[in-house]
C-alpha cells in the first residue's frame, strides 16, 4: 500500500513533538551544576532527582499505552503535550528538592505514554515497509532537538539563570501543541483515505486481544530480551541526560566552548544513527521480510559498538579522544529503540501494538530508575569524582555488551506464512 501523503504531516509533527519530548527530559542535566548549587543538593540527592523523573514515566506508560489500542489517539497525544508545556513553565518556581522532585514525576507521568501513542499513530499511517523510517524519524527528532536545542540552552542558561531554559521550552512546546491541535489527525480515515489499519484487517483477525490473554506473551524470549536490550539503552541515556554535563564540566573541566561540542555532538550522532540505520534496516526488510537481518543484527551489534565505545572513552587519557567516544557512545545504543518499535509491530497484531509497546517502555524505561542514582551513590561514595564516574561507565559499559551480545544471540522469530498471519488472532511471538 502507499503512503498518504497525509502521513508526512503527521510524522512531522511527531518528529517535533519528540525533538520537545527529549529536551524536557535531558535539560536537567544542563542545568545541574546550577542547581545542585543553589539548592545545596548532594551527588545522591541530585541522582533521585534523575531518577524521579520515572517513578510515574513507567507506570503511565504500561497504563496509558495500553490505552492507544482502544481511545482516540489525537485527544491522548493532545493532552499529555499540555502536561509537558505546564510543567516546563512551572518548573522555573521550584525552590526545594521535593517540589524539584514532583515536577519531574509529574513530567515523567506526561511523557510516558509519548512512545507508545506515536507507534499506534504511525502504525495507522504508515504500512510495515515504512516502519522503521517512521519510528527512526520520531527518534531522530529525540536525538536531533538536544543537538540543536543544548548549546542555546546553555548559552541561555550562562547569560541569564538556569529558570530561562525551562521558560524557553516551555514557549517551544506551546507552538508544537498548537500545530498538532491544528493538523493532526486521528487516522487516514478522517480525510477519506482507506488506511492501513483496514489493510490489516484483511490478514489479521478483527477481534482485539485482552490484557489477561496478551500478559502470558511478554514472558517469551524474543519480548524479554527486547526489553532488556532497549533496557541497557536507557540506563545509558538516562546516565547522558543527569550527568555527562556535570562529568564534561567538574571531571573533565571543559571550558564553555568545548562543553557544549561535548553535549551537542552525542546527539548530532544520535540523530544520524536513528535515520541512517532506520533506513539500512527498512532497505533490508523490503529486499528479505527477515526481521533478524533487518532489525535484530543491527541493533545488537550496535549496542555492544557502544559498549566498547563508552569504555574506551571513559579511560581515555586525551580530551580530543573522550570526546569522540562519547559521542559515538550514546548513537549506537539508541538504534535499539528506533527498531525495537518495528519488530514489536512484527511480534504483536496491530490491533494490540499499543499494549505491546506500553509495556515494553514500561519495562525498559525502569532502568532509567535506578541509573542516575546507582551513577550518584559511585560518585559520593568513591575517593574522588573522576574515580566514582569511572566505576560507572565500566559497570555500565559491561552490562551494556552482555546483554547486547545476549539480545544478538537469543532473539529469533520464527518466519511466518500469509495463511498463518490470517489465522493469528493476537501476537506472533
Amino acid at each position: 500500500m502507499n503512503t498518504p501523503k497525509y502521513s508526512w504531516i503527521i510524522l512531522l509533527i511527531l518528529v517535533a513533538s519528540g525533538m520537545v519530548n527529549q529536551v524536557d527530559k535531558i535539560i536537567i542535566g544542563l542545568v545541574s551544576v546550577p542547581v545542585m548549587k543553589e539548592l545545596h543538593l548532594s551527588p545522591s540527592q541530585w541522582g533521585m532527582v534523575g531518577s524521579s523523573f520515572f517513578w510515574f514515566f513507567t507506570i503511565s506508560s504500561f497504563i496509558l499505552g495500553g490505552m492507544a489500542d482502544s481511545k482516540n489517539t489525537k485527544k491522548m497525544f493532545t493532552w499529555i503535550m499540555f502536561v509537558w508545556l505546564v510543567v516546563q513553565f512551572a518548573t522555573p518556581f521550584v525552590s526545594s528538592l521535593s517540589l524539584l522532585m514532583l515536577s519531574r514525576m509529574i513530567l515523567g507521568a506526561g511523557e510516558g505514554p509519548a512512545i507508545s501513542i506515536s507507534t499506534s499513530i504511525i502504525g495507522k499511517w504508515f504500512p510495515r515497509d515504512r516502519h522503521g523510517i517512521g519510528f527512526g524519524a520520531v527518534l531522530f527528532g529525540a536525538t536531533i532537538g538536544p543537538a540543536i536545542a543544548s548549546p542555546l540552552l546553555l548559552s541561555l542558561i550562562n547569560e541569564y539563570s538556569w529558570r530561562a531554559a525551562f521558560v524557553a521550552m516551555g514557549v517551544v512546546g506551546f507552538i508544537v501543541l498548537l500545530l498538532w491541535i491544528i493538523f493532526g489527525k486521528e487516522s487516514p480515515k478522517e480525510i477519506g483515505i482507506f488506511t492501513n489499519e483496514q489493510e490489516d484487517r484483511n490478514t489479521v483477525i478483527k477481534n482485539k486481544v485482552s490484557w489477561k490473554q496478551f500478559f502470558p506473551h511478554i514472558f517469551s524470549k524474543n519480548f524479554i530480551f527486547t526489553a532488556v536490550c532497549a533496557g541497557c539503552a536507557y540506563w545509558l541515556l538516562s546516565v547522558q541526560a543527569v550527568w555527562f554535563p556535570a562529568y564534561f564540566s567538574k571531571v573533565q573541566h571543559f571550558d564553555g566552548k568545548t562543553l557544549k561540542m561535548a553535549v551537542a555532538l552525542p546527539f548530532f550522532f544520535a540523530a544520524i544513527c536513528q535515520i541512517g540505520f532506520a533506513l539500512i534496516s527498512d532497505r533490508i526488510y523490503r529486499k528479505t521480510k527477515d526481521i533478524r537481518k533487518a532489525r535484530i543484527n543491527l541493533a545488537g551489534i550496535s549496542m555492544m559498538l557502544s559498549a566498547v565505545c563508552l569504555y574506551i572513552g571513559s579511560i581515555a587519557n586525551s580530551d580530543k579522544i573522550a570526546i569522540l567516544f562519547f559521542i559515538l557512545a550514546p548513537g549506537f545504543a539508541i538504534v535499539i529503540l528506533s527498531l525495537a518499535p518495528a519488530m514489536l509491530m512484527e511480534f504483536f497484531s496491530p490491533k494490540n501494538i499499543g499494549k505491546a509497546q506500553g509495556t515494553y517502555v514500561a519495562l525498559s524505561s525502569s532502568t532509567s530508575i535506578i541509573a542516575p542514582v546507582i551513577f550518584g551513590n559511585f560518585i559520593e561514595k568513591a575517593g574522588s569524582e573522576s574515580i566514582g564516574y569511572g566505576y560507572g561507565f565500566m559497570v555500565t559499559s559491561l552490562v551494556m555488551f552482555v546483554f547486547g551480545l545476549l539480545f544478538w544471540i537469543a532473539v529469533s522469530p520464527a518466519r511466518q506464512t500469509s495463511t498463518t498471519n490470517k489465522v493469528e488472532e493476537q501476537v506472533i511471538l
